[in-house]
């Protein structure tokens, strides 16, 4: 087969149609960006850190641009109440607890990425929430234009698979309210909690139509949204399809129109809900953690023709380095999913740290030689 752009491998592997090969596609943790960059001759200026890393790459260059891959996202708009700087309420060498544009107070690493610890949440009672609920609007000043411009445009003369990324109505509430506020929320108040993930959803839509009003126009969309963890959803498939689900399709719906294919990332195990998540206009998952049972070896002979996978390299035998192992996993993947044509490589989470340059680059050598579809 001849070879094809990554646009148009990406369109077709999205599509379920057969491509020239695999597509490859990651994200980095900061101490794995930095660390790379060293070795090819790359690097940061100083001064970078986890929090400015990746926009500093989207204006001067990515990873994934170097490595010769596929998508690209773009866009990523900001749903913070305020859009102002967070504010020190307390710190030590090693952590700072910070109160955010959403009144959130939220515990975070100085010198390494990681989750925050969630400490308060100051929008707690609907009346609260109607009280800043004004803020909320669709503005320019939420997408990070002098950022992401020179990625789009890169990503055009490149011929790249350009999504356009942003997070979900479940993922922007979970910084406003916590997750044990919103979950409790949707058995005692549910006026409430529908009412708030209906705002959010009018402005990701406004925002969207904003972005591609300026010319940003996307392929796809990679929409984010961790809604469960290690053991199953956060909520059950029942309260997803009346909590969530219209808000999802609502949202998907958009894409659909203009033929963008949606990619949804979600960690933990998404199994119960993953026929409502089709349901709602999903195309591919991402990124199907090893840790949460979700491989792709089996779901493949489920739902290969119904859903693309975007993901489950397993990160863990990928930080082993032993490149016997490295391979195998890769080979029992592709060998799972590439009769469906539907498979983007991908790692099962980003890579992290104690995976070697020398490994990374092997892994995506191998893809290439053994994901062709001769």
């Amino acid at each position: 087969m001849a070879a094809m752009t990554s646009r148009e491998r990406v369109a077709r592997t999205l599509a379920r149609q057969q491509p020239d090969r695999v597509p490859l596609y990651d994200q980095f943790w900061f101490e794995v960006q930095a660390d790379f960059r060293r070795q090819i001759g790359q690097e940061f200026p100083p001064g970078t850190n986890w929090s400015n890393a990746n926009a500093w790459s989207n204006r001067h260059g990515t990873l994934s641009e170097y490595f010769g891959m596929d998508i690209v996202e773009v866009a990523w708009p900001d749903y913070r109440l305020r859009l102002v700087d967070a504010k020190t309420l307390e710190e030590s060498d090693e952590w700072v607890l910070q109160r955010d544009g959403n009144w959130a107070e939220l515990r975070w690493w100085k010198h390494k990425m990681g989750t925050p610890e969630h400490v308060g949440f100051g929008i707690s009672t609907p009346q609260r929430w109607e009280q800043v609920k004004p803020l909320l609007t669709a503005s320019r000043e939420r997408i990070r234009w002098n950022e992401f411009w020179p990625l789009y445009h890169r990503a055009r003369r490149a011929e790249r698979f350009v999504c356009y990324g942003t997070v979900e109505p479940f993922e922007m509430i979970k910084d406003v309210l916590g997750h044990e506020m919103m979950l409790m929320a949707m058995l005692d108040r549910p006026e409430w909690i529908h009412d708030i993930f209906d705002t959010y959803t009018n402005v990701a839509i406004e925002l969207f139509h904003m972005a591609e009003a300026e010319g940003m126009v996307c392929d796809g969309a990679f929409i984010y949204g961790d809604i469960a963890y290690k053991n199953g959803p956060f909520m059950s498939p029942e309260h997803y399809r009346e909590f969530l689900q219209p808000y999802h399709k609502r949202l998907f719906d958009e894409f659909a129109r203009r033929n963008m294919p949606v990619v949804y990332h979600s960690d933990g195990d998404i199994r119960l809900v993953l026929d409502d998540l089709l349901q709602a206009g999903v195309c591919a998952v991402n990124p199907l953690e090893n840790n949460a049972n979700m491989d792709v070896r089996k779901l493949a002979p489920q739902y290969g023709r119904r859903v693309g996978f975007v993901g489950n390299m397993n990160v863990n035998v990928l930080s082993t380095n032993d490149l016997d192992l490295v391979r195998e996993e890769a080979r029992s993947k592709l060998e799972a999913t590439m009769p469906y044509y539907g498979y983007v490589c991908h790692s099962d989470h980003s890579i992290p740290p104690g995976v070697t340059l020398e490994t990374y680059q092997s892994l995506l050598a191998y893809v290439r030689e053994i994901g062709r579809y001769d």
